[in-house]
């Protein structure tokens, strides 16, 4: 209905109007697919100001919920002047009012992303998650700009997700020449988000034809193996992660206990871990030699030279620095023993297991 008469305008008011009158005047509010009730939004007081709160219910009237800011915008604020059906606005239809300044590089419904209580209200994180590029790590702390520096207006066009695509100055510059060494361009293989220098890792074993780094050996620096920047190593000699000696030779020939002198094995691993060297631990004693990590000698004992007194000869040991058994009791006790001695060596033939029972 295009048209209205002004007297049902006047109507409202209880006022008659001249038939010549009622047919000059437009209808303001455009071609609706309804006659709209006037009482809804106006009083017989006047036109103006209209009805506070308006009656209309815009929700369901048009399929348009007015929601968050949209239910703090007056009627001119979406609507060209008072012609209603103006312009056509769908209720998903936000680029029919918002300048899509992504540009078209993002999804073309604006409520995937933003809500209609703020423009800036969105789960940057959560939508990223979406991408090639989770956001984790030190890149949670930036700036969309930071990344998207040559974006202007929040265009945000896609990126190349490859670290070195944004890292390639610190690939060039960094202390460990990774040009002239030749490192891969792959940052994560060694590199993670959290910091470029904190918890770098990467394939020894593979690199260096199978040398595992165990123990302390992931935790020192490359320059305690390597020359840098080659990396040739300092010790070129050694074969693998269990060849200790290849690199510790020099802590072999300077230990206490004697290791030469007594003969030890250069097999370092058979006492020694990679955590400390100090934390020796001969376990197979007990099967060769005498029980000191089971039974009941377990833990009595503070170092070897407890029971063996000469460095430079593991064969001679003792048995009196801890039993201190006064040899004329130890005689009177055993002389029913056929070929007693009052000696370790005799003590041991009759006790292999430490026990007075044997």
């Amino acid at each position: 209905m295009k048209f209205r008469s002004l007297v049902v305008a006047l109507a409202l008011t209880g006022l008659a109007a001249p038939a010549a009158l009622a047919q000059q005047v437009e209808y303001p509010h455009g071609d609706t697919s309804e006659p709209l009730n006037c009482t809804l939004c106006h009083t017989q007081e006047g036109w103006s100001p209209t009805r506070q709160p308006i009656e209309f219910d815009h929700d369901a009237e048009t399929g348009f919920p007015r929601t968050g800011r949209h239910a703090e915008l007056t009627c001119t604020g979406c609507h060209l002047g008072l012609k209603f059906a103006e312009p056509k606005i769908s209720s998903a239809g936000c680029s029919d009012c918002h300048v899509d300044v992504h540009l078209g590089n993002l999804s073309s419904e604006c409520t995937a992303c933003h809500n209609t209580t703020s423009f800036n209200d969105v789960p940057g994180v959560g939508l990223h998650a979406r991408t090639s590029l989770p956001l984790t790590g030190s890149h949670l702390q930036v700036s969309c700009e930071t990344c998207h520096s040559d974006d202007t207006g929040g265009a945000y066009t896609t990126l190349d997700p490859d670290c070195y695509s944004c890292h390639s100055v610190d690939y060039e510059s960094a202390s460990l020449d990774h040009v002239a060494n030749g490192f891969s361009t792959d940052c994560e293989s060694c590199h993670n988000t959290l910091a470029f220098g904190a918890g770098i890792a990467f394939d020894h074993v593979t690199i260096s034809g199978g040398f595992r780094l165990l123990g302390v050996h992931a935790r020192i620096a490359c320059e305690s193996c390597h020359v840098i920047p080659g990396f040739d190593p300092l010790f070129p000699g050694v074969s693998s992660d269990q060849d200790c000696v290849g690199c510790h030779q020099d802590d072999y020939d300077t230990a206490q206990p004697d290791h030469v002198g007594a003969g030890f094995p250069t097999t370092c691993s058979t006492c020694h871990n990679t955590e400390r060297w100090d934390d020796a631990i001969y376990t197979e004693h007990d099967g060769l030699y005498f029980p000191i990590f089971s039974g009941r000698h377990a833990g009595e004992w503070p170092s070897c030279a407890t029971c063996h007194e000469v460095p430079s000869d593991y064969g001679v040991f003792t048995c009196f620095n801890c039993h201190e058994h006064d040899q004329g009791p130890m005689d009177e006790k055993h002389r029913e023993e056929p070929g007693y001695v009052y000696d370790s060596v005799e003590c041991l033939d009759c006790h292999p297991n430490g026990r007075a029972e044997d």
